[in-house]
């Protein structure tokens, strides 16, 4: 349990938050960049639970602060799924262009 301490789950956590923002940068295909920004939210669900572990004692205020996250990552997921989907019905393909053109008429 030597190498299970605060900074170290700290680092973790930003290592994934970095990934998740360089491929939330640099991806096209939007179903890429909702899996980015999943791995974006694991990462703060991390640092919730390492900061409820090592200073808040293992309160219930950390674990309603990891649950909120969830629910709101699930939310996310549902909304842009469903987003996904309907931009694919319209246009045949999802990328980052497809979006740009939503606001274009024909």
């Amino acid at each position: 349990m030597i190498y299970f301490t605060l900074q170290n789950t700290l680092l973790v956590s930003l290592i994934l938050v970095g990934v998740g923002l360089y491929g939330l940068l640099t991806r096209r295909n939007l179903v890429m960049v909702m899996l980015c920004v999943e791995i974006m939210l694991n990462g703060v669900n991390l640092t919730l639970v390492a900061f409820n572990y090592f200073l808040w004692n293992g309160t219930e205020a950390g674990h309603f602060l990891y649950m909120l996250s969830i629910g709101i990552a699930a939310v996310e997921a549902a909304v842009g799924l469903s987003l996904l989907i309907l931009i694919f019905k319209n246009y045949g393909k999802i990328t980052t262009q497809e979006i740009a053109r939503l606001g274009e008429k024909r």
